[in-house]
């Protein structure tokens, strides 16, 4: 019983020596929140376990938009028993407003750990403009990595022509077709036509006769099947005949006996040159060809009101004729568009990258908002007029006095709010708040003064940032009054980058009016 014991505690010993092996505790640190623009942070990330042999850091961390000043080696520590790797690096930023450092990962026996996400306020420093020495804006030059390299054109240039070249090829391919007009003829053309060709035939030996004789009555068969309908292609030679003979009788077809006649005899010198063997003397496979093209002449003649059943045939034909040849058209027009547009989308993606390719094919809503009626509206009691794409409506939200419009897409969003005027308050501080408690991050602010055409003075506040709600990028504009202790903010937001969008965010701020009663 005590060796039972004793077993049992060793197993929880080693199963436990196990389990503290496999844990880790990942963390990330800064020794400072808030910087000054340019100013230098550590940042720094620990990873402590007892099995730190399975830990491995990545060959390249991600710290955009935060810039790698120094980064250190890694440094293990010992400390109570307790084992641990730091890694340390010294970031900056030289743009103004509040960043988040991303999670970084970290592998621990094959597994992903992340490290928590950190914020980081960036503020402006104080420039003396007064002391300092400026000099003019130089000429701005446009770097290699701005243009497009000539072999980007020319392999561009290529793809594109092997397009032309392959929808050219198609277009031969198409007008070189050989249609088979069988189907046009009417069953009559095409025997006598069929009989026509075999008068070209030569004959070597015997085979060249069974080859001739099996075309001849094939021919005959195919007519009298088509044209009077009776079955001939599993019928004998002399089935055949009875069968002629019968239609005769019934008035059906009117035919000499002599014709038919012929028309037996040629069926046995058939019969003899594929089941015996026989080879006819010279000038009887002709004549036999003759024979047969005058039966079937004859016949054509004998048949009763065959005139417009001809007339019918020949419209059907025509019919199926014209749609085969409709079908390769429109076969050909849909193959040579789809090649045309293959070709220039990835002649559009080696000169642009595909993210840009969109702009060639897709019509654009946001340009349609410059182009569309506007609407010129007076809001608030202070009478701020303004132009806009559509008229601003009420917003739900009743704790505030928020006029608002958003395109159907959400790529244009404009707020007008009104509210107290908070004497303590900074604006800049006051709007990147707003932006946080909206889950915007890494946001980029600039100010300037303002000034309508009236001279109305208010300050404008720029920038960007990332919304983290939708995953997206975009700038914004925000135009601040003060009037009779009464804040008036205009705020205008975009998708990043959009040319057309921040005309019509121009446009929308040189409109601002106030209406002097």
């Amino acid at each position: 019983m005590d060796k039972l014991v004793q077993i049992i505690l060793i197993f929880f010993i080693i199963q436990s020596g196990f389990t503290q092996q496999d844990i880790i505790i990942v963390s990330s640190s800064v020794d400072s929140t808030e910087i000054k623009v340019g100013q230098q942070f550590k940042y720094s990330i620990k990873a402590e376990s007892d099995n730190i042999n399975q830990i491995v850091f990545p060959e390249n961390f991600q710290f955009s938009p935060f810039e790698v000043a120094d980064e250190f080696a890694i440094d293990t520590v010992f400390f109570k028993g307790k084992k641990s790797l730091n890694k340390s690096f010294k970031l900056t930023n030289f743009d103004e407003g509040s960043f988040v450092i991303k999670p970084q990962q970290i592998l621990f026996n094959g597994k992903k750990y992340l490290t928590d996400s950190i914020l980081i306020d960036v503020r402006t420093i104080k420039v003396d403009t007064v002391s300092k020495k400026f000099f003019d804006i130089k000429e701005i030059i446009l770097n290699n990595e701005q243009r497009i390299p000539f072999s980007k054109y020319l392999l561009s240039f290529l793809i594109l022509l092997l397009g032309l070249l392959a929808i050219y090829v198609l277009f031969k391919k198409f007008k070189n077709h050989k249609f088979d007009k069988s189907i046009y003829k009417t069953p009559f053309e095409n025997a006598i036509d069929e009989l026509v060709e075999l008068e070209n035939e030569s004959f070597k030996n015997q085979e060249d006769y069974k080859l001739f004789y099996s075309k001849l009555t094939q021919i005959a068969k195919n007519y009298l099947e088509r044209d009077i309908e009776i079955s001939a292609s599993e019928s004998t030679s002399s089935q055949l005949i009875d069968k002629i003979q019968l239609l005769k009788k019934s008035k059906k077809i009117n035919i000499s006996d002599e014709l038919i006649e012929n028309f037996k005899n040629v069926l046995s010198n058939s019969d003899l040159v594929k089941f015996a063997k026989f080879s006819p003397k010279d000038g009887v496979a002709y004549d036999d060809n003759k024979f047969l093209k005058s039966f079937i002449v004859n016949t054509k003649k004998s048949i009763p009101n065959n005139i417009e059943k001809e007339k019918e045939q020949k419209r059907i034909a025509e019919m199926k004729f014209n749609q085969m040849i409709k079908k390769r058209k429109i076969k050909y027009s849909v193959v040579s568009i789809i090649t045309l547009i293959i070709s220039l989308t990835f002649s559009v993606i080696v000169l642009f990258g595909a993210p840009n390719i969109s702009s060639f094919f897709i019509l654009d809503a946001d340009k349609k908002l410059l182009n569309k009626d506007w609407v010129t509206s007076t809001y608030t009691d202070k009478n701020l007029k303004l132009d806009s794409p559509d008229v601003l409506f009420r917003s739900n939200d009743s704790s505030l006095n928020k006029l608002t419009y958003s395109t159907k897409n959400n790529s244009l969003e404009i707020n007008l709010i009104t509210q107290p005027l908070n004497e303590n308050s900074d604006p800049i501080n006051d709007l990147i708040n707003n932006f946080k408690e909206r889950n915007y991050i890494n946001v980029i602010t600039k100010n300037e003064e303002y000034k309508t055409d009236d001279g109305d003075q208010g300050i404008k506040i720029f920038g960007s940032f990332d919304d983290n709600n939708k995953n997206e990028k975009k700038d914004y504009s925000t135009i601040l009054f003060v009037i009779e202790k009464l804040s008036i903010k205009l705020e205008i937001i975009h998708k990043r980058q959009n040319k057309d969008l921040q005309l019509v965010t121009d446009r929308i701020i040189n409109s601002i009016k106030f209406i002097k009663k």
